[in-house]
């Protein structure tokens, strides 16, 4: 899916909303990756959901209640002054922190991912080279960074998934790959991370049933932060 196909099936709200079909919504996912100005608005969305929730179910005062001979009046007892006022006061506390709060610092965040930038770049190291030691990748915390892949295709194999292995072992994330993708090199953009040490990419072929078939290389880089300028 590309960044028009998902502006023109509004796939954010849909994705929020649980509306996308199984196919759909995994197209998306994968476009999230590569995409920052999606990503933003469904980060925006969740925000504005998640706070809904949280405002919403919170229980009214019981001097605001109305008694249960007025509930039984029907829907439209809901809009009566002693539920639409809370009501309306929680909407506009959540609308006024989106205005204030959420949505400049998207916007920041959305114009930042808009400028060209030079991105550290990882010198991958194949297990299997002997007497090669990992390089080191230095970086800012939670900045994103470049993962250069090159593997040599093999036609055992229908797909790849690559994995990231950070220093204790926990996968980080996994990453699909095509046949068609594979035949040339990989310039994956890493999303930033908060831990330092030795990672590992692990990529592994697939099978035409999506099942991981054997391991296919192994890299390894040692990841370091930048410190901090002196005020």
């Amino acid at each position: 899916m590309d960044h028009s196909e998902a502006i023109r099936l509004m796939a954010s709200e849909k994705y929020l909303l649980d509306e996308l079909p199984p196919d759909e919504a995994e197209a998306f996912e994968e476009h999230l990756f590569g995409c920052h100005e999606c990503a933003m608005d469904v980060r925006a969305g969740s925000l504005f959901l998640e706070h809904s929730k949280v405002e919403l179910a919170s229980p009214f005062p019981a001097a605001e209640r109305v008694p249960d001979r007025r509930v039984s009046a029907g829907w439209f007892a809901w809009w009566r002054p002693a539920f639409a006022i809370p009501v309306m006061a929680v909407l506009l506390l959540v609308i006024g922190y989106q205005n204030l709060v959420t949505y400049p610092a998207l916007k920041g965040a959305l114009a930042e991912n808009k400028l060209p930038r030079l991105l550290p770049a990882a010198q991958l190291v194949s297990g299997a080279t002997r007497g090669a030691s990992p390089s080191a990748l230095v970086v800012h915390p939670g900045k994103r960074f470049l993962l250069p892949l090159d593997i040599a295709p093999q036609n055992v194999f229908q797909s790849y998934i690559v994995e990231l292995y950070n220093p204790a072992g926990g996968l980080e994330w996994s990453l699909p790959v095509s046949s068609e993708e594979i035949k040339n090199t990989l310039p994956i953009g890493a999303p930033g991370v908060d831990q330092a040490g030795r990672y590992e990419m692990v990529v592994i072929g697939l099978n035409a049933r999506g099942e991981k078939v054997s391991e296919v290389g192994r890299y390894a880089f040692d990841l370091q932060f930048a410190r901090a300028a002196n005020p």
